[in-house]
């Protein structure tokens, strides 16, 4: 039992594609802004943000997997709920804040670009 605790307690810190997609995302999001579109500044803000948080949360569970800490079927379960929870997210965002959708899509894919050029630049110690 002590072992889980003290194992979330080390929270990982924010690594470097957390930090290049947040400052990806405030890039697209002034781009956005300046190009004369509040509403898709705020799509972008939102889709980076949410996709970053998604990424940090997969990242947070493949650690406490891998540490061995919780059993497999954990895994699973926890998984599934980060799915379902992010997804309650998005339709919530869609249906009720009324996000722009090609905004929210530009939000993505900057940090499915930061994503892939951390994995095409290398790492030093064989980690994101």
């Amino acid at each position: 039992m002590t072992e889980r605790t003290a194992s979330l307690i080390n929270i990982p810190s924010i690594g470097r594609v957390e930090r290049s997609g947040l400052a990806v995302t405030a890039i697209l999001m002034a781009v956005c802004y300046f190009a004369g579109s509040r509403d898709l500044a705020v799509g972008a803000a939102a889709g980076g943000i949410l996709f970053t948080a998604n990424f940090m949360a997969i990242r947070f569970l493949v650690n406490a997997l891998v540490a061995n800490s919780y059993p497999k079927g954990f895994g699973i379960f926890a998984f599934i709920l980060k799915m379902a929870v992010f997804i309650a997210i998005v339709a919530a965002l869609f249906l009720f804040a009324k996000v722009n959708l090609y905004g929210f899509f530009i939000g993505v894919t900057g940090l499915v670009i930061v994503i892939i050029g951390e994995s095409l630049k290398g790492s030093k110690d064989g980690t994101l």
